[in-house]
């Protein structure tokens, strides 16, 4: 009964670590593609608001066609910034040059809470068969 059990509720929490590794791989894919295909311009403040408790700046900056866009998110404050950003993918930006500690958190993220729930998870669904064939 046990064995039937588990195996019933395995596709949960498989699931789940499916849907933790997806999320965290935008952030991975985010990070790498600003790494290596990002250009930094500069960026200019435009207004700040207070939003949930946290301030909110929004920058304006120009891309590589002279196209106006915009980038709002709590990173900033001052009134000229250095803005990176993913010519191919405008939404992908980030206030300053530094991209390696946003790799490596999304990398960290995507192998603790994803990849090692899938693994675990795995394991015990093997486990549990193994056992349920020995009954």
């Amino acid at each position: 009964m046990v064995p039937t059990v588990l195996w019933g509720e395995s596709p949960a929490p498989i699931g789940a670590g499916g849907l933790g590794v997806h999320v965290r791989w935008g952030i991975l894919r985010e990070a790498w593609l600003l790494r290596t295909r990002g250009i930094t311009v500069e960026g200019r403040l435009q207004r700040s608001h207070r939003s949930n408790a946290v301030e909110q700046y929004t920058y304006a900056y120009t891309d590589t066609h002279g196209v106006q866009l915009e980038r709002t998110g709590s990173d900033g404050g001052a009134e000229l910034v250095e803005i990176t950003y993913v010519p191919e993918d405008p939404k992908i930006t980030k206030v300053g040059r530094r991209t390696t500690e946003k790799l490596v958190f999304g990398a960290v993220l995507i192998l603790l809470a994803g990849v090692v729930l899938l693994a675990g998870v795995a394991f015990v669904i093997v486990i549990v068969g193994v056992v349920a064939l020995a009954l």
